[in-house]
Parts: structure tokens; sequence; C-alpha cells
């Protein structure tokens, strides 16, 4: 693919930053010529700032929506951020992959978006994709609870080799309305993310792929708020991975071992796994972290196989769900 990322991204962010009202966002620019935007901090946020942010995260070369699926629970039906991509293992691995994780002086933050091509350039999915990153300007993601200064964007930016004033950071917490967005546009990468790096699957292979994961409420408390994003997508999240197999590669196991289910921890919330490994993410077994419904079409045999099911009364227990229902 000969189409920059970033630059890709930068057409939604400015959109966002000049814009910045109508999406109840704040846009501010920095002493060193950093555009800064805020989509939850000191923001509302909205839905459709949630929409666009979720799509910088994936480098600007996938589809993202949001829509109400009567199907997800005949009783429960729920917000659902819809993800279509025709480039699924470079946009997800490449660019929505949650891979930098920042600390400066004090100031916490993980990163995504296409800044990484810069940052990881020896990331081995540029190379499967055949994709090089050709721009001078870098657009990151970052999941944080406070918005970073000019000495965090100098550090990003020289990370990436880029000028400060080339450089735009959008801002998110968790626990807030684009922070459950985006990350509940993240099924589709939890997938790929297990197939490449548990299974060791070719995921070039993933010629398209489509997911519809249900917007997580907005939990103010932060840890809450980390754990019900995650279980949305382990509980109720469903993937379609269109996959182009060698010739006599059979898909049935990849199917099967795929979905979140086939996880000896399943069953148990992301909060308890979080807590069994001492509150670091990065020792949490990676097996559980996939869509909780997965299909896959074999595009050479035609063959489809269906695994995995969305675990309602789990994901209602994980949401804090209160029944209220007036039966005449």
């Amino acid at each position: 693919m000969s189409k920059s990322m970033n630059i890709a991204a930068k057409k939604i962010a400015d959109e966002m930053f000049e814009n910045a009202n109508s999406y109840k966002l704040i846009a501010t620019t920095l002493s060193n010529g950093t555009r800064l935007i805020d989509c939850g901090i000191n923001a509302n946020g909205s839905i459709k700032g949630g929409e666009l942010f979720t799509k910088v995260c994936l480098g600007g070369i996938s589809d993202v929506g949001i829509s109400i699926p009567g199907d997800l629970s005949d009783i429960m039906a729920m917000p659902a951020v819809k993800v279509k991509t025709d480039f699924p293992a470079l946009s997800t691995l490449g660019s929505q992959k949650a891979g930098w994780k920042i600390d400066v002086d004090g100031y916490y933050a993980i990163g995504s978006g296409p800044a990484q091509t810069h940052k990881f350039p020896d990331n081995k999915i540029y190379e499967m994709c055949d994709y090089k990153e050709d721009s001078d300007i870098a657009i990151i993601t970052l999941e944080a609870d406070k918005l970073p200064d000019e000495k965090v964007a100098d550090y990003i930016a020289e990370e990436c080799n880029v000028k400060a004033e080339n450089l735009t950071i959008l801002v998110a917490p968790t626990s807030s309305l684009v922070g459950s967005i985006q990350i509940s546009g993240r099924t589709l990468e939890t997938g790929v993310f297990k197939m490449m790096e548990i299974m060791d699957f070719d995921v070039t292979k993933i010629t398209y792929a489509a997911g519809i994961t249900p917007i997580t409420p907005v939990d103010p408390d932060s840890k809450k708020a980390m754990g019900k994003t995650n279980d949305a997508i382990i509980f109720g999240g469903r993937a379609y991975y269109y996959i182009q197999p060698d010739e006599g590669e059979s898909l049935e196991e990849l199917a099967a071992t795929l979905p979140s289910s086939a996880s000896d921890k399943y069953g148990q919330s992301f909060i308890e796994l979080f807590e069994q490994a001492d509150c670091d993410f990065y020792k949490m077994p990676k097996d559980v972290f996939a869509p909780a419904q997965i299909i896959v079409n074999d595009m050479v045999t035609g063959e489809i196989f269906h695994t995995g099911f969305i675990d309602l009364e789990r994901l209602k227990k994980s949401f804090e769900v209160k029944e209220i229902i007036n039966k005449k």
C-alpha cells in the first residue's frame, strides 16, 4: 500500500481540530506548535468525535460507524461501533494497536495511531504488508487521564523524527464517551493480534474484515471503565474475517480457537484477570483478548465457520445493568 496512514489520518484530525466545537472537543496549539485535541479530559466529547477518533486510531484507512443493532439481544439492544476495512492487518496491527507506552516525567499514556509507523519502522507487519511510511507528519492518539504538555509533545515528535509543529495529538481517557467508543472499535484488532501473535497465522491472508461491538456505558471510575470496555469485546464483540488461505490449508481449527471463549481463562471479567496479573496489563493472558463471536469465510473453498457466542449475561454483569422491566 502506497498511501501514507499519517496523511490519511491527518485529514480526519484536521476536521476534528477545525470543527472542534461541533464535536464537543477542545482544540489548542501548544507553544511548540503541536496541535492538541482534547476528546474527553476537559471536553465532553461526542458520538461523532468518538467515531472520528477511532478512524484516526485505524490510520485513516478503515471505515467506522455507529448504529443500534437490534440483534445483540431482543431485550437489550445497545449503540455499537462498526468497523469495516480492506486493510485489516495493516490498519489494526500497524496503527490501531496500542503499542507505545509513553512515560515522560510521570506523564503516562498508551499511544495508538499511525505515528507508530515512525516510532517502530521495523515492526514486521509493515514488511509483511509491503508498507513504508513516507511523510514528515505524525498523528497519535493517547489513552490518558490528563493532557500532555510541551515536554511530552517534544518527546513524541523526537521519537517520530518529525518537527513538533507537524505533530497532532488526540487524547481521551478510558472513562469518557470517546474512550468507550474507541476501545469498542478494537474488536477486529484483538482477533488479528491473536491470529498473528498466538496462533502464528499469516494475517496478510485476511483480505477483508468487519466487526461490531456494543459501546460501553461511560463510567467515571477509570479502573472500572477499563474493565467494562474490555469486557465489551470479550463478551459482546463480533468479527467477520474473509481469508484467502493457501491451497489445501484448512481454517477450521483457526476459527475454533479464535473466539475469547476458547481460552481457559474465559468466564472471568477483565478486572478479575487484571488483578490476578498484579494489575499489569502486559502480564495478562493474551488468548482471552478476542471477539466473543467469530465468522470466518474461506475464500478458496467457500466454507464459512461460525464460532463463539455473545455472552449477554456476563456482559450485563460487567456493565452493572439494573433491570427495570414493567410488564403488564
